[in-house]
């Protein structure tokens, strides 16, 4: 299945806590192709955060969850049951990212507020549940090499 043949369920977006959440979610519900490097299975949390003392007390305003399955993604209301990261981003970096037009831009853009993070201007940071190597075999690695996370292979080893 190419990347633009993914299909999106939006799940009990009225469970959404937050205009923000609901707008983010409708967001990447459009733009399927941004999940395209992903395995069938993977799983993981957004977590939406006020402030840097709101995420080190993990203290969310909001999260949502995103399944890869066969066909594309689903897009839930509350945590995975077994997410493989939680992807945690500042009210701020959200209300940017909702403005691109691609997967290339989306992913650059989350790349800068990773390495670049700035209270004011957004930040994002990631927990990782599982080890790194199966992260990046399950497709996360090609994600974070598009972002600018990792600029190469050998950046992938030196997490």
């Amino acid at each position: 299945m190419t990347e633009h043949q993914l299909i999106t369920k939006l799940h009990n977006q009225e469970k959404f806590k937050t205009k923000l959440t609901k707008k983010y979610t409708t967001f990447l519900s459009q733009y399927p192709e941004i999940f395209s490097d992903l395995v069938s299975g993977s799983n993981f949390d957004f977590a939406l955060y006020n402030s840097i003392e709101e995420y080190d007390a993990r203290s969310p305003l909001d999260i949502f969850n995103v399944y890869r399955n066969g066909q594309g993604i689903e897009i839930k209301p509350g945590r995975a049951t077994d997410a493989d990261l939680e992807l945690a981003l500042s009210v701020t970096a959200v209300e940017k990212l909702i403005q691109t037009k691609s997967k290339t831009d989306y992913a650059q853009l989350l790349g800068s507020f990773y390495n670049e993070p700035d209270e004011n201007k957004g930040w994002i940071d990631f927990m990782l549940n599982k080890r790194t190597q199966l992260l990046i075999d399950m497709g996360y690695g090609r994600f974070a090499q598009t972002a600018g996370i990792l600029e190469d292979d050998d950046d992938i080893y030196s997490i």
